[in-house]
């Protein structure tokens, strides 16, 4: 292989590729990166054997041709090292120099032929949203999913694909959130997916200040999230999501409602989690005629509170919440303000900012 590029565009695409390959498999050719040059484009694979992506770097001043299998990890550091403007990757037998004005690397490679094969994905009438806006509805729900797996497919994020809106679902059995974007798909009924955590978070990392168009094909056990010059295949993860629709309570089930501002109640949040403690975290919320106050204490630690002005006139209510839960929702916010809805204290509470987003989180009774 032969390959002349640009430094910089060149180790953007690397440093994503890199970022999806396992740090220990049974399977070492997963902890390569595939190159493949073609004239004045250079392809970069890599995938975990679940999660696969393709990217394409096509800057003024590629050019070249072959393949490679390097290990990413080390191509990475050594490319990041180097100053150079331009980078030239030769080939003799499965020994690559890397080559940049005084810097000078040779890497073992692997047999490119042992590389996975990452199929290419025709569009079959595929649907077409705004990247941007679909990576908000991925902020608003990614953070709920399980990190363990389990029985239910509580450790992916579910994406319905209706006629009229794309909904994003996460839930961990403790919380849930929901986010929907309003747009006309051109599908003539409804299909879903549990599409994995990892997928959604690299698709996040493609993220630029250029808004772009992502197609989104849904297969009958993969989906492929689809730009100009990157791509991201993930196998759907299998097991049944819950019927999240059984579990948001409607208005009627939490008649209490106070509006409160993000920041002021971050900011409680976080001095809350300096007295909660790291062994089951609880923080107390109580609500009372126009105030809320938020305590949190743990034996041998000691105790917080935070005061501040909301717009609620109902009777007084306490309600216990793991504060780790409220903190990393606020994150995902843009929004000055949002409302919660409760009903006591052994029910679930309802976290809105709009109708297009809400979350659900259980409180703590014990």
């Amino acid at each position: 292989m032969n390959l002349i590029t640009p430094r910089e565009p060149f180790l953007q695409q690397l440093q994503f590729a890199a970022s999806v390959c396992p740090t220990r498999s049974p399977r070492p050719i997963l902890s390569d990166v595939l190159l493949e040059v073609n004239g004045n484009t250079v392809e970069i694979r890599a995938t975990d054997g679940d999660v696969s992506v393709r990217l394409k770097c096509d800057a003024e001043g590629v050019s070249g041709e072959g393949r490679a299998a390097l290990p990413a990890a080390t191509l990475l550091s050594a490319v990041r090292s180097m100053d150079s403007d331009v980078l030239k990757i030769t080939q003799s037998d499965q020994v690559y120099e890397i080559v940049g004005d005084k810097a000078y690397f040779k890497l073992n490679g692997d047999d490119p032929d042992l590389f996975p094969s990452i199929p290419t994905i025709e569009s079959t009438g595929g649907v077409d949203v705004s990247l941007r806006e679909f990576v908000a509805l991925c902020s608003r729900t990614t953070f709920a999913a399980a990190k363990e797996m389990g029985r239910y497919a509580f450790n992916g994020v579910l994406l319905e694909i209706d006629p009229e809106e794309i909904t994003l679902v996460a839930t961990d059995g403790r919380r849930l959130s929901l986010a929907k974007l309003a747009h006309a798909t051109g599908v003539s009924e409804r299909r879903s997916a549990v599409v994995p955590i990892k997928g959604l978070t690299q698709l996040q990392r493609l993220m630029t200040d250029e808004d772009q168009t992502l197609r989104i094909e849904l297969r009958e056990s993969m989906v492929a999230l689809l730009l100009p010059k990157a791509e991201v295949q993930a196998q759907l993860v299998q097991g049944e999501f819950p019927d999240f629709r059984a579990v948001v309570p409607s208005e009627e089930d939490v008649p209490g409602m106070a509006t409160i501002g993000k920041e002021d109640l971050a900011t409680a949040i976080q001095r809350a989690l300096v007295t909660a403690g790291d062994d089951g975290p609880k923080v107390e919320l109580s609500f009372s005629g126009g105030n809320l106050t938020v305590v949190s204490s743990k034996e041998g630690l000691g105790e917080s509170r935070s005061d501040m002005a909301i717009d609620y006139s109902g009777e007084e209510v306490v309600i216990r919440f793991n504060p780790n839960f409220i903190g990393e929702y606020l994150k995902t916010m843009s929004e000055e303000q949002l409302v919660f809805r409760f009903k006591d204290r052994a029910s679930a509470g309802l976290f809105k900012v709009s109708d297009g987003s809400m979350y659900v989180l259980m409180p703590i009774t014990s």
